[in-house]
């Protein structure tokens, strides 16, 4: 089974080999050790029971040791493969009174021993012979006349026996942790790659996703609930991607004739200049219309790539601050359309409320903004209709710019409103670049006060369209 680290599939295997691993070898030394003891107290036991078995074959007469059973009976209770290893020591004197057969003259160790308990030490006979050996201090019966005497026994046995099942033991713990191991991977390789499944079938999908727009969209039934989030937001950005494409796309036409109207007025003023001889007057009234549809060009030109940086991520940052009055930047903005409301004999009054220190504000985007909601204004006001211009302040500390332009309400109803907002939405959409408007002045507006943290609302009131805008500002 061959695993890529860098996969998710190989990742979960990596990881559950380790845990496995380190899990099996956790459990295989506790179970070990358990094991060990056990036998090792088994052992123990055994060895305990064969003392207490030669100390009864042991009695005193006069002073004297005797034994309970004979040589012959001695090799009998005695396995010759593994045969008992004893030894008896008279305590007082420290004189040697009996030896196994087996020992074949060497000595056990001769071990300190304090009360009756078990004492146990391992040992090596013979040089090579490793051993596990009990020692106890024990009192003889005593028969005929003498005092009771201490007698230190000894016995021990091999523990090759001990060593070779815990070898066994050990043998096939490893063994069964290898074959333990390779089970559950086979098994976790198995659920893991149902289990990613999915995760490959909506890569397939994502990889054969048309690049245009298209109805198409990401679905995985059946699959687990923690992909579902993922479908519904590929789904989601595949919606916001389509807008964005349909939005471009009308905008690019949108944009397009707009542009093509002017240049076609352009031509058709230069080709009537151009059919006949004509007089001075004749053609610098034809400059001048080709210079007035040349402007109009110009401002839809600046307002696009204004709102394409806008949009494109450009930051407030890149805008410098001013500090300017309130008053003389809407004086300001408002010249631009002085000569034109003049001439529509429309009522403009203002009701500003300048605060008493000049505020730091980015001057360049804010004239922008009145300038397009004045143009708005003037060029959808009905003739001799009002225009009512308020400004002033709201909050304490980082105040708020209020700003509001009303005009008499061209024909727009509630559901209108926002559409305004719009890149090039008209009320008559059988209108092109009447009264000199692109139909980009209001989207420009709101992208520039979402620029600033601002907000561009609007709303009816008293059969007045009412566009008011609210930014935040610092007092100089």
């Amino acid at each position: 089974m061959r695993l890529k680290p860098k996969s998710l599939q190989g990742r979960l295997l990596l990881g559950i080999l380790a845990s496995l691993t380190l899990t099996l070898a956790l459990g295989g030394v506790v179970v070990y050790r358990v094991i060990d003891t056990h036998l090792r107290e088994e052992f123990d036991h055994g060895l305990e029971e064969k003392l207490r078995f030669y100390e009864t074959t042991l009695f005193l007469r006069d002073g004297q040791p005797k034994w309970k059973m004979g040589m012959a009976e001695w090799e009998r209770v005695s396995d010759p493969a593994n045969p008992d290893y004893v030894e008896f020591w008279f305590l007082p004197q420290g004189r040697f009174i009996f030896r196994s057969p087996g020992l074949k003259g060497t000595d056990l160790v001769r071990v300190p021993v304090e009360g009756d308990g078990f004492v146990f030490n391992d040992l090596t006979l013979f040089g090579h012979l490793p051993v596990r050996q009990v020692s106890r201090r024990v009192y003889p019966t005593q028969e005929g006349d003498g005092d009771a005497v201490p007698v230190l026994v000894a016995a021990a046995r091999r523990t090759a026996t001990l060593v070779q099942a815990l070898s066994d033991v050990k043998w096939f713990l490893i063994k069964t942790a290898v074959i333990t191991t390779a089970a559950l991977m086979l098994a976790a390789r198995w659920i893991i790659r149902r289990g990613v499944r999915p995760v490959a079938t909506l890569a397939g999908q994502i990889e054969a996703m048309p690049l245009v727009d298209s109805d198409a969209r990401f679905a995985l039934p059946g699959a687990p609930s923690e992909i579902q989030p993922m479908v519904s937001r590929l789904n989601a950005l595949m919606d916001r991607v389509g807008a964005a494409i349909e939005h471009e796309r009308m905008f690019t036409s949108n944009a397009a004739h707009e542009l093509r109207n002017p240049l076609a007025a352009i031509r058709s003023q230069v080709e009537v200049a151009l059919s006949r001889t004509r007089s001075v007057e004749e053609y610098e009234s034809t400059l001048d219309g080709i210079l007035e549809s040349q402007s109009g060009m110009q401002r839809v030109v600046d307002h696009l790539l204004l709102l394409a940086r806008l949009e494109s991520g450009h930051q407030m940052t890149e805008f410098s601050q001013e500090a300017t009055a309130l008053p003389k930047l809407l004086r300001k903005a408002w010249r631009s359309v002085f000569d034109r409301a003049t001439e529509r004999r429309l009522k403009v009054t203002w009701q500003v409320t300048g605060p008493p220190t000049d505020l730091l504000l980015p001057v360049a985007l804010i004239e922008i903004v009145l300038r397009n909601l004045f143009d708005n204004a003037v060029s959808y006001s009905p003739e001799g209709g009002q225009i009512l211009i308020t400004a002033g302040l709201s909050g304490a500390g980082q105040q708020n710019v209020i700003i509001t332009v009303a005009n008499t309400n061209p024909g727009l109803t509630p559901g209108h409103l926002e559409s305004t907002f719009a890149p090039f939405w008209r009320g008559d959409p059988n209108a092109s670049g009447h009264r000199g408007n692109a139909g980009i002045g209001l989207a420009l507006v709101r992208r520039i006060m979402e620029t600033m943290h601002g907000t561009a609302s609007a709303s009816l009131e008293n059969d007045m369209v009412v566009y008011t805008l609210s930014f935040p500002a610092f007092a100089q």
